[in-house]
């Protein structure tokens, strides 16, 4: 598995001559490697030591971003492609006063988003979560899982007022004192950046105290000075307040951008609830839709309060939207059930605005792919997994000491094994891909399997009580 995966990585990246050679001298040890993980602490994978100086290798010579494409969650995410035509290489570095250096190797941006690769290189050895003292999880676990919490904190500034609010993102460290990652950061207003303005790009250091504190290092600050080239995009807003239904709505638009189209809106908070506006919240349960009926998952982006108190300020990115004329948000309620399906009988849907499209076992990983296809809202409560079934056993095959509740469940119970999940909403169209993580014990039991007791989650939209948006100038 290791050596598909790493040949895998390699595939995706073109080297020069020059790059080949540096990456020959590293793996041979005519550049200064690495410094290893101790044993039983591998980052990326469990594996050999030399497998992992091979992947930081290609990193150290490619960068953040060709060492991206190689990894299936990046992939993912749907838009490499993008990113491959359209970012930026600005190789900025700046080191902290702790000694640790940041470079920004690439940046895109548009009306909606700043997206950054960047390389951490610190002086002091980051804890994988395996290694922390504080809820330690497993050494074997996902790449993604060990890296939490490593990233530095980026904002984007101009003339001294904040641009950007909230960060999402992957990061990978290759070895104990190396991290690479990208971050995309949701602009709060559409058109903020000016083609050739000057910005500033700050990023805090990383979490370093691992009680659960969530302090970070005065020390380890870096700012980079860069020239914003926003790609262009259309944006289109509604001229009148509206009413969602109990909701008033006081500004709404959608920004269509290459990056991502991304919906914001001002929400009026009642009298009543301003003592305690979280009662209330933004837009609330709600679907979007075109003119032929269309359902857009969406994913929230940003939500604040006004300064005053008075309104929840909201952004949201939609999935999928291309030639739509106009857009209808209706209200809706949330619905959901138990569901029992067996493998053969995926792809299937049920009530849900969601297909269960696909479900493989490999080695290492389960994969489920979901769909968007009928009355969708947002990803996060597109479906999920409740439990693993595993075929039906005769009553000689139930293991001693199972409950009869459990006895039908994998990964369940006392000294089940452990498997990690991620979930990736490809950027594009809203499809979701979650994934679990299989050990040698989990990966047994991965092998009984034949069906999973799902949760389906419908919307259910309240029609005549809808704000309608036109696309068109």
């Amino acid at each position: 598995m290791l050596e598909r995966e790493y040949r895998r990585e390699m595939d995706a990246v073109t080297l020069t001559a020059e790059q080949k050679e540096k990456l020959v001298d590293v793996m041979t040890g005519a550049a200064r490697a690495p410094r290893a993980i101790r044993a039983g602490r591998t980052v990326l994978v469990a594996a050999a030591v030399c497998a992992v100086l091979a992947a930081s290798a290609l990193a150290y010579v490619t960068g953040a971003l060709d060492f991206l494409k190689g990894r299936e969650e990046y992939q993912f995410l749907g838009q490499a492609a993008l990113y491959e035509d359209c970012a930026q290489r600005v190789d900025l570095s700046a080191t902290a006063d702790n000694g640790d250096t940041l470079t920004i190797e690439y940046t895109a941006m548009d009306e909606n988003f700043c997206t950054v690769f960047y390389t951490l290189q610190t002086v002091q050895p980051m804890e994988a979560w395996s290694q922390r003292e504080h809820l330690s999880i497993s050494p074997d676990a996902p790449a993604l899982w060990q890296a939490m919490g490593l990233e530095p904190s980026f904002t984007l500034e101009a003339d001294g007022e904040t641009l950007t609010g909230g960060q999402d993102g992957q990061q990978y460290l290759l070895d104990a004192n190396t991290l690479v990652g990208m971050v995309r950061l949701p602009l709060n207003r559409a058109g903020t950046l000016a083609d050739g303005e000057t910005v500033t790009l700050r990023a805090e250091a990383p979490l370093t105290d691992w009680d659960g504190v969530s302090d970070r290092e005065e020390d380890g600050q870096w700012s980079f000075t860069l020239t914003a080239e926003p790609m262009e995009a259309q944006t289109y807003t509604l001229s009148t307040l509206a009413a969602l239904g109990e909701r008033q709505v006081e500004s709404l638009s959608v920004t269509v951008s290459p990056l991502g189209t991304v919906l914001r809106t001002r929400v009026t908070v009642p009298e009543e609830y301003r003592a305690e506006p979280d009662l209330w919240g933004g837009l609330g349960w709600f679907v979007v839709r075109d003119e032929d009926g269309r359902y857009y998952p969406y994913d929230a982006l940003t939500s604040a309060l006004s300064e005053d108190g008075t309104a929840w300020e909201e952004s949201y990115i939609l999935y999928g939207l291309e030639d739509a004329e106009t857009l209808e948000l209706l209200p809706a309620e949330l619905e959901g059930e138990f569901v029992t399906v067996g493998l053969e009988d995926l792809p299937w849907q049920g009530e849900g605005g969601y297909t269960f499209a696909s479900f493989t076992v490999e080695e290492g990983q389960m994969t489920l792919r979901l769909e968007p296809d009928g009355v969708v809202g947002s990803t996060g409560y597109c479906g999920s997994v409740a439990y693993f079934l595993r075929r039906e056993a005769a009553p000689d095959e139930v293991p001693q000491g199972f409950r009869e509740d459990e006895s039908g469940k994998l990964f369940y119970g006392d000294g089940a094994p452990d498997i990690y999940q991620n979930s990736y909403t490809d950027w594009r169209d809203g499809s979701v891909t979650i994934t679990w993580s299989l050990d040698k014990a989990a990966q047994a039991q991965a092998e009984e399997l034949a069906g999973l007791e799902l949760y389906v989650e419908t919307y259910v939209p309240q029609e005549g009580t809808g704000v309608l948006l036109t696309l068109t100038k």
